[in-house]
């Protein structure tokens, strides 16, 4: 039997609310169990009742809802913003959430959302550590054995576009990538290709399970990693890279597994 995953609207326009209530309701694995006006509205109902994902408007009075992401009941849970403001999508990016909807939204983009979450909430829960399986604060060294080079040999080629040119990349040959503002620029090997790509959009591109997000402005190739140290990441040609505290978790996650 399918999971049915419970949402949270929360918007102070009602038509908004309505109509995101209407979209939720198409689609078999969503159900709705709440619809909030405010941010404040919104926190008693996560106190009181289960969410797992929230479609959370940005533009709200006294409290935005960037600023409700801040709150430890809003954290655990999966989030889609949704705003009419496309300057917004910048910020967003730091906060790990599932995706960006530009109002007016459209149904097909809603339902690529929908699926983009429930994505995620399968890999999530498939991939909970086990008791006894937690990373040690001291340093650990992750050896890239068959597990990784399974992930590894399993990508696919990916079409890039630098300049006017299309080109195909070997994901093997990537190292990590770094987001520029609009632009991304993908390590390799031995050069580095610049595209005009967000980096959430990369993210799209280079995924799980050969790729994992450390940062709000990196994606590595999980057989690249060297050690861990902390927050910081040594990839096997010696660069070093932060870890963001927003993707610890998902890091260890996907550590414990291997």
């Amino acid at each position: 039997m399918e999971n049915i995953y419970k949402v949270l609207i929360i918007d102070d326009e009602p038509p908004a609310r309505d109509l995101l209530e209407a979209y939720v309701n198409q689609i078999p694995f969503l159900a709705c169990v709440g619809c909030c006006a405010n941010a404040m509205q919104a926190l008693d109902f996560i106190d009181s009742e289960q969410a797992d994902l929230l479609f959370l408007d940005i533009n709200m009075p006294r409290m935005t809802g960037l600023e409700l992401l801040g709150f430890k009941q809003v954290k655990p849970l999966q989030v889609i913003l949704t705003t009419a403001y496309p300057d917004h999508a910048l910020a967003s990016y730091e906060y790990d959430v599932v995706d960006y909807l530009l109002k007016p939204i459209a149904f097909d983009r809603f339902f690529k959302s929908a699926l983009k979450f429930k994505e995620k909430k399968t890999r999530i829960d498939q991939s909970l550590p086990v008791a006894g399986n937690n990373i040690p604060t001291a340093d650990r060294t992750i050896s890239r054995n068959t597990s990784l080079e399974m992930a590894g040999n399993a990508a696919k080629p990916i079409w890039i576009r630098e300049e006017k040119i299309l080109r195909q990349l070997n994901p093997n040959e990537v190292l990590y990538l770094e987001g520029l503002k609009d632009y991304v620029k993908i390590h390799l090997e031995k050069r580095s290709i610049v595209t005009h790509l967000a980096i959430g959009q990369a993210e799209e591109l280079f995924r799980y399970p050969s790729f994992v997000r450390v940062h709000r402005s990196y994606i590595v190739r999980i057989s690249a990693i060297e050690t861990i140290n902390g927050n910081v990441l040594t990839l096997i040609n010696g660069q070093q890279l932060s870890i963001g505290p927003s993707y610890r978790e998902d890091l260890k996650i996907f550590i414990s597994i291997l």
